[in-house]
């Protein structure tokens, strides 16, 4: 009795030094995850390629070019194969977000012999996308990078607002006549959408559909659809996304000495990283 009478005024302070160091170091540990969760900033980088058919009709001056090519017989209708560029970055701030996507298209076309070409038509096309989004349902950007390895509790829907920017330069070269030429750019507004469902904690499905132009800046009708399926990884320890599926592109122009009208659409492969 006499021994524990001696340790019971050392015991009770210990005991509650103890509960109180567990209690602080717990509610650190679980602010630091906490403010980890409510980053409110987050970004995302991503380069894809695009392999499409074309089908259209492409115009410089008087002179029209009426293409139907599948992506297997490119080589054999081009004097040298396609260069494209395709990249797309967004910043995120909570459900606000911003985006640029930027596309570049070179195609040199044979001579159709019928028509008198003597090098055929080169078409150069530069289209860059920009504009604003919402998220409407769904984890923030910064929150589904934090859970990055967990499956979304609800599925994702964005929508967006922008303008996009096309800039078109045809070129035809003609024996005994010389060269006709025209470069033109055009902006034109667009609205679109975005959804994403995730079947578990590394795939998903997306699907992003945008309309635009409008008769703006004679810029008709310029629209696009993209279905994808996605897997989720990490490289290097950061977080990304392979995305496989297809896109289609339609654009249709009505300026004076320039007109084109084309669909492009074919298969589409991405790669985008997140933090």
């Amino acid at each position: 009795m006499t021994v524990k009478n001696r340790f019971s005024p050392y015991f009770k302070p210990l005991a509650l030094a103890a509960v109180l160091a567990t209690a602080s170091s717990a509610h650190g540990a679980g602010t630091a995850e906490a403010d980890a969760v409510q980053n409110p900033w987050s970004f995302n980088l991503g380069t894809y390629l695009w392999l499409p058919s074309v089908d259209g009709n492409f115009s410089a001056g008087p002179f029209t070019k009426s293409s139907d090519i599948s992506f297997g017989d490119i080589a054999g209708k081009m004097r040298n194969f396609p260069m494209a560029f395709n990249g797309h970055f967004e910043a995120h701030y909570q459900r606000l977000g911003f985006y640029l996507d930027g596309n570049y298209l070179g195609a040199d076309f044979r001579p159709v012999l019928n028509q008198g070409y003597s090098k055929g038509l080169s078409l150069r096309m530069g289209i860059m996308e920009y504009g604003a989004n919402y998220r409407l349902f769904g984890p923030s950007a910064s929150e589904r990078v934090a859970h990055w390895e967990e499956k979304s509790s609800s599925n994702i829907l964005d929508i967006y607002v922008g303008g996009r920017t096309i800039w078109l330069g045809n070129e035809a070269t003609f024996s005994g006549i010389g060269t006709v030429s025209n470069n033109k750019s055009v902006s034109a507004p667009l609205v679109g959408g975005r959804i994403i469902v995730e079947f578990s904690p590394k795939w998903f499905a997306k699907l992003d559909g945008n309309v635009g132009g409008f008769g703006v800046d004679n810029v008709s009708f310029m629209g696009s659809a993209l279905g994808t399926v996605g897997y989720r990884t990490r490289l290097f320890g950061v977080p990304a996304s392979v995305e496989a599926g297809y896109k289609a592109l339609s654009v249709k122009v009505d300026k004076p000495v320039l007109t084109t009208d084309v669909i492009m659409h074919g298969p589409f492969l991405g790669l985008t990283g997140y933090w």
